[in-house]
């Protein structure tokens, strides 16, 4: 195939001096430029300093009287400077080499294609050809190069790297777009400016928090007798006031730096809209951000069917499936999909809007995207897409595909090398399977869609409706009016607030920074110090909510085992099993539930403070890790008495328990613990993360199988009242129970 028959042509008239640096942009670099060079005046210059006073102190001529005290302040002064001078030059030779973990080289012999589409949109921007190609699983497109000080003065060699997450969404026009930004950065004047920015960042930061050989040996150093350790003492005083000083030389570059980086997407975005119109690089957009959103599920959905021993030969078969169960589940057919271009050619849609990005990260290194496509469209051209998918470029896709999936279990999962697989349609069975008994029917409104049942007291109840309860009749009529309007409308309002009080908890905690200080809520704007009073303002609405649900919970559980009483006792016996089981499986996941915010927060606050704790938060810490470890303790012994009931992919009758964590717990830190280990976080997260995401899983099957139980009940009920003939017999069973694995 010759590559103009897949290489999308070019839009014409494209304004001459499109790409070319704004004020902005110049003001920036400017800024950066001056930033790197203080900098570098000062990291030199006390380098050359500690270097000459070394010098200066090993060759200076002593008097032949009284030279013993010049001789131990020489040895004083030699010490630490000629430390300082070692420290300071072991950073111009750290070389830091991009992690390509989980990335698959590939050649041109492989995919020629690829390489000629490569190779002559090099041609069209100017940009210098990629030294490597490499391929991942991710929903991401870059540039990546071997990063030492060296390379402030020459530049070095580019690698492209294609995430084939993303390949899966884009179209051959997009996907010019996504190569075209990436190779604009290459092809910008400034870019080796971003080198010098990036190359100063990462020696002040190995200065200011690195910890390597020279620090341990330090550390030991200063363990020993004092007659021995007093140089390090001294070199360890004059490291601490080099490290303060660079630390705030640290936050300003760092600031600039990101600022200039966000012009740097402007004027890259632009050589996409110069070679693709100005619509590519906006849907691109679009469509990154959907497939980025149905990569993160693919992950759940394939963890899952991995605890099953199911592993699948084809990660990128789950995409598009994934892509339709996220819009089913938002309502929304046309989400992630940008709009149609009107038929006028002068005209073009907005896709994105301001209120889209209120929560972008503080100081973020790329643009909103309301502000990315209003770069883009500044001097609006019309693409014409070529509606082809980008897997196009490829050969030989299956082996390919494979061998990227096999990449991704063994970097997510740590699975072996030697993998036993399935077919993607069979591993799918199985999600779709998930998928089917935890997709709630539209009539309850995503009433049970975020929050646990609240049928206050089962066995009291179902005691009651035992020694009373009404004609068949009559609570058909009841349940006929359970599900009203007024119950759909609270409960929109219901999920309404339940969006709202996720954004402003990542408010409040700062997980999430809003741009320019303020956020929107209700139609109207606050300050981030607002975040805390709207919360305790929403937590008031959720008293009555839940009042509310208690209530509807109540009826709803009453109405359907009575129904069941009436029909086939064994109904009702599966009906309170199956709440049984549910009320317990909600005590573990509200207490794992509670416990995300304090161990977000304690999290965030020990990324922060690299390493430097005080003592009272140092003892905060420990504590919220202490209560986190004691409720997933307490989670897992309520687990030892809970039994599966009746679930697809579940074991029916087997303990809960070893399900939700095979491995002993680890152990649980002290209150007079002196020391947090890296070590022992990771172990505790992971378990953590492991116990939750499986009680999450089981909470909304054990939700579904409720609901689809009550479903066949009342509508057995209903059958029976509206026939003609009277009711003489019930069911021989109970209803057929989902599939069991």
């Amino acid at each position: 195939m010759a590559v103009a028959s897949y290489y999308p042509p070019s839009p014409r008239n494209v304004p001459v001096d499109l790409t070319e640096p704004t004020p902005a942009y110049r003001q920036q670099v400017t800024l950066v430029l001056i930033s790197v060079v203080i900098f570098l005046l000062l990291y030199f210059g006390l380098m050359f300093l500690s270097g000459l006073l070394v010098y200066k102190l090993l060759t200076w001529e002593l008097a032949e009287r009284n030279h013993g005290g010049i001789v131990i302040l020489r040895i004083i002064l030699i010490m630490p400077c000629a430390l300082l001078f070692l420290f300071l030059l072991k950073n111009l030779f750290k070389r830091e080499t991009a992690e390509k973990t989980y990335d698959v080289e590939i050649f041109e012999d492989e995919h020629p294609r690829l390489f000629d589409f490569i190779s002559r949109l090099c041609d069209e921007t100017q940009a210098p050809h990629p030294h490597r190609v490499f391929i991942n699983y991710e929903v991401n497109a870059g540039v990546s190069y071997d990063k030492s000080l060296f390379h402030l003065f020459w530049p070095a060699p580019k690698n492209l790297t294609v995430g084939l997450g993303l390949v899966n969404a884009v179209n051959l026009t997009e996907f010019k777009a996504m190569l075209a930004h990436e190779f604009g950065h290459v092809t910008q004047k400034s870019m080796k400016l971003g080198s010098y920015a990036y190359g100063s960042l990462r020696i002040i930061h190995n200065l200011v928090y690195g910890y390597d050989w020279m620090d341990r040996l330090l550390d030991r150093w200063c363990c020993l007798d004092i007659r021995i350790s007093w140089p390090a003492w001294m070199f360890y005083g004059v490291l601490w006031l080099l490290r303060k000083l660079l630390a705030g030389m640290l936050e300003g570059i760092m600031f600039l730096e990101r600022a200039m980086s966000r012009q740097m997407e402007f004027n890259a975005d632009l050589m996409a809209v110069s070679v693709t119109g100005s619509d590519a690089p906006v849907h691109l957009l679009c469509k990154s951000y959907f497939a980025d959103q149905c990569l993160g599920l693919v992950f759940e959905e394939l963890q899952m069917a991995r605890d099953h021993d199911l592993l699948t030969s084809d990660l990128f078969y789950h995409l598009d499936k994934a892509a339709t169960h996220v819009r089913k589940k938002a309502k929304n057919p046309n989400l992630g999909v940008p709009p149609p271009l009107p038929a006028d050619e002068r005209d073009t849609t907005q896709v994105f809007k301001p209120e889209d990005d209120e929560l972008a990260a503080m100081w973020a290194t790329h643009p909103s995207n309301y502000d990315r496509e209003e770069n883009a469209k500044y001097d609006y051209i019309r693409s014409e897409f070529d509606e082809r998918t980008a897997w196009v470029l490829f050969d030989d896709l299956d082996k390919l595909r494979e061998r990227i999936t096999v990449k991704f279990y063994r970097h997510v999962f740590r699975a072996p090398r030697e993998l036993m697989v399935s077919t993607p349609e069979k591993v799918q069975a199985f999600i779709d399977e998930e998928h089917a008994e935890t997709t709630y029917d539209p009539k309850y409104q995503g009433l049970y869609d975020h929050r646990k049942l609240m049928p206050g007291d089962i066995h009291e109840a179902s005691t009651l409706a035992r020694s009373w309860s009404k004609d068949l009749g009559t609570l058909a009529q009841l349940h006929a009016g359970t599900y009203s309007a007024e119950v759909k409308h609270r409960a929109q309002l219901y999920n309404r607030r339940h969006e709202e009080s996720e954004k402003l908890l990542a408010i409040a905690n700062g997980w999430e920074r809003p741009k320019n200080g303020e956020f929107e809520f209700r139609g109207e704007w606050y300050d981030l110090r607002d975040a805390k009073r709207l919360l305790k303002k929403l937590d008031k609405e959720y008293e009555k909510d839940e009042a509310w649900m208690e209530e509807l919970d109540r009826k709803v559980f009453e109405i359907n085992y009575q129904m069941a009483l009436q029909l086939n006792p064994l109904w009702a016996t599966e009906l309170f099993k199956r709440y049984e089981f549910h009320l317990d499986v909600q005590k573990i996941w509200q207490r794992l539930r509670d416990q995300e915010g304090p161990v977000g927060s304690a999290l965030q606050f020990l990324s922060n403070s690299k390493g430097d704790l005080h003592y009272d938060d140092f003892r905060e810490v420990i504590r919220i890790f202490r209560n986190a470890h004691l409720e997933l303790k307490d989670g897992l012994r309520i687990a030892e008495d809970m039994y599966f009931p009746p679930l697809a992919n579940m074991p029916a009758g087997q303990p809960v328990r070893p399900f939700l964590l095979a491995k002993k717990l680890v152990y649980s830190l002290s209150r007079s613990e002196t020391s947090l280990p890296g070590k022992w976080i990771d172990r505790f997260l992971k378990q953590y993360r492991e116990v939750q995401s499986k009680v999450n899983r089981l909470h909304f099957k054990s939700m579904g199988g409720i609901l689809s139980l009550q479903e066949t009940i009342t509508a057995e009920a209903l059958r029976r009242t509206t026939a003609a003939r009277p009711v003489t017999a019930a069911p021989s069973g109970p209803p057929r129970l989902p599939p069991q694995s």
